[in-house]
């Protein structure tokens, strides 16, 4: 079953920059995972503090493998003290 996420960052003011790159990186690693489908950054038209990840994957299992990713934590570990606020909500295909 594919696994759909929405994540939305909201940065701390002034770190939207920084946060966009890191971001960015996660990104770019990321396409190269298998299971990935999609990985898509956004950010806000009206608030440059406000990102959301969409992301799709081929299973639960691809998933938990990107969360375990060496390149997952080192984004966790940059964007600690970047980031105020992480909501995150998984869906699939109904």
């Amino acid at each position: 079953m594919k696994i759909t996420v929405f994540a939305q960052i909201q940065a701390h003011s002034g770190q939207s920059d920084a946060l966009f790159r890191v971001l960015k990186q996660l990104v770019r690693d990321t396409h190269t995972e298998a299971g990935c489908i999609e990985y898509t950054l956004h950010n806000a038209l009206d608030d440059a503090n406000q990102f959301w990840v969409y992301e799709v994957w081929q299973s639960q299992a691809a998933l938990d493998a990107h969360m375990a990713s060496p390149h997952f934590n080192t984004f966790l570990a940059a964007s600690e003290a970047l980031v105020k606020q992480v909501d995150i909500h998984k869906t699939y295909a109904c």
